[in-house]
């Protein structure tokens, strides 16, 4: 169970009475009621706001258009202390580096990062949501991410590409994006993010504030484990790992969480978990998906951060009482 503040679910709500819809249609299924949309202390399940979301979809014909009204509703202000972080910080590249570190203070339902592609630094996102609901949510954490841009960077100049890999809907029109913000769109791409960012990255920000920047993340960092205090330690270093990458090492996981790897270990050992067993279920259970691919197993083991694929295969036994051909001998079956 993922748990955030309750300001996402009231921008939604808020959206959809604007369109006529009633309040109780929005909240149906969610397990929410109206006195909860006024207290803005109140938790909620992710699950919970995917619902309120659900409810909007079906008004909709236009997923995308959806996304894009949605998005265009998170302003710098939605996220209360982050978005003064992300001001006051020096650089684009901090205040982009700030908000990944501290994404689960965010609304976004899509796992964001910096990298490097064919040479080109972009920002990706990627949404494990399923079908529709998975396309809103994602169309509305970028378009999110490009009104914090807005609100954050001087982009004048900049020549950023917002692309999807989804076709262009036939009834969209994309010069709504480039007139509200002033990147180029482009459809049917090879992933979903910004492109062009290279060049911006590391000038000055207008309102770079240290002293601020220092105040407003220690109040991020104690939120993070305020939030992190609600999911059980199992989930969240599963989810660090998947972030971090499989190479990461437990020290690497307890620094990311804030802890120490003596309180990490009790933590885990509480729930009757270590963090060999957790690491190896993400490692395995990615594993399990590769070896479905005609992938060589010294290329998957490099890729889960084994040393050598025998390593891996004696691994794999261990765990899965099966060595990886044995497994990939079944699977055809």
């Amino acid at each position: 169970m993922t748990v955030r503040d309750i300001t996402s679910v009231q921008i939604l709500v808020a959206y959809g009475i604007e369109q006529g819809i009633s309040q109780e249609d929005l909240l149906q299924g969610s397990d929410l009621v109206s006195t909860q949309l006024n207290d803005h202390h109140q938790q909620v399940e992710t699950s919970q706001e995917l619902t309120v979301l659900n409810n909007l979809l079906k008004y909709h014909s236009c997923v995308f258009e959806l996304g894009v009204e949605l998005g265009c509703r998170y302003q710098l202000t939605s996220y209360g202390i982050m978005g003064y972080a992300l001001l006051a910080s020096s650089t684009a590249r901090k205040a982009i580096e700030l908000a990944l570190r501290y994404i689960d203070l965010t609304y976004a339902f899509s796992t964001i990062a910096l990298t490097e592609i064919k040479g080109e630094l972009v920002l990706t996102f990627n949404c494990h949501v399923p079908g529709k609901l998975g396309e809103i949510a994602l169309i509305r954490d970028m378009i999110g991410a490009a009104m914090i841009q807005q609100a954050v960077f001087d982009q004048s100049g900049s020549l950023i590409t917002l692309q999807f890999t989804a076709p262009q809907p036939a009834d969209f029109c994309a010069d709504s994006i480039k007139q509200r913000f002033g990147f180029e769109v482009k459809f049917n791409a090879d992933f979903n993010g910004f492109v062009g960012l290279a060049h911006w990255l590391d000038t000055p920000l207008v309102k770079a504030n240290e002293a601020t920047a220092k105040i407003c993340e220690a109040q991020c960092n104690e939120l993070l484990q305020q939030k992190q205090d609600w999911k059980p330690t199992e989930k969240l270093v599963k989810e660090t790992l998947i972030h971090l990458g499989l190479k990461a090492s437990m020290a690497d996981i307890a620094d990311y969480l804030s802890r120490t790897t003596r309180t990490l270990h009790r933590q885990l050992k509480s729930e009757q978990t270590s963090w060999r067993q957790v690491r190896d279920n993400v490692r395995f259970g990615i594993a399990e998906e590769l070896l479905l691919k005609p992938i060589p197993l010294e290329e998957i083991a490099l890729q889960l951060g084994f040393s050598d694929g025998a390593n891996f295969s004696h691994s794999f036994k261990r765990c899965k009482n099966m060595t990886p051909n044995q497994y990939r001998q079944q699977a055809k079956k």
